[in-house]
C-alpha cells in the first residue's frame, strides 16, 4: 500500500505494493525513542521503488506545495487509515493534557492534530506562543556554531551562510529548505515569552513530517525547558 505519483506531481495511494510510503493499516504505526523523546508515526516512509524522493510528495501534496496535489479522496482515505491506525496505538496516547501543533504555514498539521486530538481526548493547545526565527537570528548562530562544526560539514554550513547573509534578514527561517546535514544545528522556534504554565501537564508535540528532528527538539526545548512540559511526538510520516 504506497504511493504513485504521476507525470503531472499527482499523488494517489496504489495498494498493490508499499513504494514510498507503507500507506497500510496493518503495517503501522511505528515508533521509537529520539534524543531520548517518545515518537509514534502513523505511516512510515521508505526507499522502495523507482523513484528517489522517499515519500516526500504526499506530504508535498497534503500541504499543496512545490507542485504536488492529492485529490480530496484519496486524503480522505488517508485520514480514515490514519484514525484507524491512531486507535490501534490508543493506549500510548492516553493520559495527555495537550496537544501541540508544530507551527505551520500549511493548515495540515492542525488537521492532523485535530485527529490526534479526537483519538487522545487531549484538547489542541494552539502554538501561539511559539514564533519562527528569523533569517537574521539563524544567521549569527550559524556563524557561532561554524568554528565547531566538523570540518566536513564546514563548508556546507558556510555556503548557507553566504546565502543568509545575501537574504532579508527579516524573513523567516525556512527549515525545510536547509541541507539535512546542518538542519540539526538550528532549533526553527523561539519562545515569546507567553506561553501558559506547563509544569506537570504531559504534552503531546504533533508534527506532519520527521526528517531531520530539528522541529521536535526546538518544540521540545520551548515546552519542556522553558514551559516545564512532559512531552512525547506523533508524526504523519516517519523518516525514511
Amino acid at each position: 500500500m504506497g504511493i504513485e505519483v504521476s507525470t503531472t506531481s499527482v499523488v494517489t495511494i496504489n495498494d498493490t505494493h508499499e513504494n514510498g510510503v507503507d500507506t497500510s493499516v496493518g503495517g503501522n504505526p511505528s515508533s521509537r525513542h529520539f534524543k531520548g523523546m517518545p515518537v509514534l508515526y502513523v505511516f512510515s516512509r521508505n526507499s522502495k521503488g523507482g523513484r528517489r524522493d522517499d515519500g516526500n510528495p504526499l506530504i508535498h501534496a497534503l500541504k499543496g506545495r512545490r507542485g504536488f496535489s492529492i485529490m480530496p479522496f484519496w486524503q480522505n482515505q488517508l485520514m480514515t487509515r490514519a484514525e484507524h491506525i491512531l486507535l490501534k496505538a490508543n493506549a500510548a496516547l492516553q493520559g495527555f493534557d495537550y496537544c501541540v501543533p508544530v507551527p505551520s504555514s500549511s493548515p495540515f498539521c492542525a488537521t492532523f492534530a485535530a485527529l490526534v486530538s479526537k483519538v487522545s481526548g487531549a484538547p489542541v493547545l494552539p502554538p501561539t506562543f511559539v514564533s519562527k526565527k528569523s533569517v537574521g537570528t539563524v544567521l549569527a548562530e550559524g556563524q557561532l556554531a561554524l568554528n565547531n562544526i566538523r570540518h566536513g560539514l564546514r563548508s556546507v554550513l558556510t555556503s548557507q551562510l553566504h546565502a543568509w547573509e545575501g537574504a532579508d534578514h527579516n524573513a523567516l527561517y525556512q527549515a525545510k529548505e536547509l541541507d539535512l546535514r546542518i538542519r540539526p544545528l538550528f532549533g526553527p522556534f523561539v519562545y515569546d515569552g507567553q506561553g501558559p504554565d506547563l509544569k506537570g501537564k504531559r504534552v503531546l508535540i504533533v508534527d506532519d513530517l520527521f526528517a531531520s528532528g530539528s522541529s521536535l527538539l526546538s518544540m521540545r526545548h520551548i515546552l519542556q525547558d522553558d514551559l516545564g512540559a512532559d512531552v512525547a511526538a506523533v508524526c504523519f510520516l516517519s523518516g525514511a
